[in-house]
């Protein structure tokens, strides 16, 4: 569904391959979630639901979300570190619910669960039904996505998103925790190490941002999502539109997918 031909075909030719674990490990496929698997935001979703609940300082929230996305780089970085800040002194429990409500209850038929990207829907299921392993590789917090994750099929321990550090309270510290990477460019590939997925097991990977690339340089394929019909994306930054990720695209010989908005579409 909704892929170009060129890019179905390139699919298709993956998907057709014998699945042959290596060592009794499957083959696998890494995911970004925002903009990626998703048109929405799994941050900005949650943060809004957190200041909904009165958890979290709109202010303090609407200034990183515009912040990290104008950013670039080590400006990104910090600016990521800020946005863990905002959920310090909550439970996982408050992030997990508000993340649950964020998406949407019910069939997610609002919220960011309205933003589900059709066709990533059906290349995950289509490769989980393959025998292959699908992992979502995201720098947003891990309690962002998990019910994005679970409407895939995609259990817990295969989404590697940025893991909050909690004091032996329940309560977050503001920082991430010291024990995996952070899921953030050159992490999101460390991430990838620390999870055990070396040589030539990471045979797909799928994102659509520069913050995405040393993923899919990893990967016997790549795909670059750009905007469907626009020439920026506001969740990969000002700094970094559709045309941009076309030519880094052509340039590493990721295949380009113009992505739908979700299942709107």
């Amino acid at each position: 569904v909704s892929w170009s031909p060129a890019t179905w075909q390139h699919l298709y030719a993956l998907l057709a391959r014998p699945v042959v674990a290596d060592h009794g490990r499957a083959p696998v496929a890494a995911f970004d979630a925002d903009g990626t698997l998703w048109s929405g935001d799994a941050f900005g979703a949650l943060g809004a639901e957190l200041v909904r609940r009165g958890l979290v300082d709109r202010e303090a929230c609407e200034r990183v979300e515009v912040e990290y996305g104008r950013s670039q780089g080590e400006e990104r970085r910090k600016w990521l570190l800020e946005s863990l800040a905002l959920f310090r002194g909550l439970s996982a429990e408050d992030l997990v619910d508000a993340g649950e409500e964020a998406w949407g209850r019910g069939d997610g038929a609002t919220g960011l669960g309205a933003t589900l990207r059709p066709e990533m829907s059906d290349l995950v299921n289509r490769l989980r039904s393959g025998g292959w392993r699908v992992l979502i590789v995201t720098a947003s917090p891990a309690e962002a996505v998990l019910r994005g994750a679970q409407e895939l099929g995609i259990p817990e321990g295969d989404v590697l998103g940025v893991r909050l550090e909690f004091d032996p309270g329940g309560r977050a510290t503001g920082l991430p925790a010291p024990s995996m990477p952070l899921t953030w460019c050159e992490g999101k590939a460390a991430a990838l190490d620390a999870y055990g997925v070396v040589g030539g097991r990471l045979c797909l990977a799928v994102g659509n941002s520069m913050d995405d690339v040393p993923m899919l340089r990893r990967a016997q394929a790549g795909i670059l999502c750009v905007p469907r019909g626009s020439t920026e994306d506001r969740w990969t930054g000002e700094a970094e539109g559709a045309q941009r990720l076309a030519r880094v695209a052509a340039e590493e010989g990721f295949w380009l997918h113009e992505a739908t908005q979700g299942r709107e579409e």
